[in-house]
């Protein structure tokens, strides 16, 4: 498995997390790095992700719920939400990163760690992102 998937695994992670507590977002990492033996090169990926992904929350939960018609956020399943929402600031905010390859890795994820349901929904809603703002600045 890829650095940058595990480091996608990780974020994922991570806001599940921050979804579950009140803690701030820098106690909920700094714990989690604490009880996770993982190497050094997964971090800076995976901090990136995290904090890009709070910061921009607002705005990332806005598109989703309005991409997400039938669906409210508060209804999803937690790890859902944070594949999609990890996903989606990957696709608005890193030019580093394809947004083909975000939402594969979205795809990906959620075969391991979701519903078998997951997976389709996912794609629809981040294919629908992805369309909509391939051509928007980053």
């Amino acid at each position: 498995m890829s650095s940058r998937r595990q480091s996608r695994i990780a974020a994922m992670q991570m806001l599940y997390q921050i979804q579950l507590t009140t803690m701030p977002v820098k106690v909920v990492m700094e714990r989690f790095w604490q009880s996770q033996e993982a190497s050094s090169e997964l971090r800076p990926f995976a901090t990136q992700l995290v904090e890009g992904t709070t910061a921009h929350l607002e705005a990332i939960d806005t598109l989703l719920q309005n991409t997400s018609k039938n669906w409210k956020l508060h209804r999803m399943p937690i790890v859902d939400l944070s594949i999609l929402r990890c996903a989606t600031y990957e696709i608005l905010y890193l030019n580093d990163v394809d947004p083909a390859t975000a939402i594969d890795e979205a795809i990906e994820i959620a075969k391991s760690y979701s519903t078998p349901d997951s997976p389709k929904f996912i794609n629809g809603i981040l294919d629908n992102i992805r369309k909509t703002h391939e051509n928007a600045p980053k």
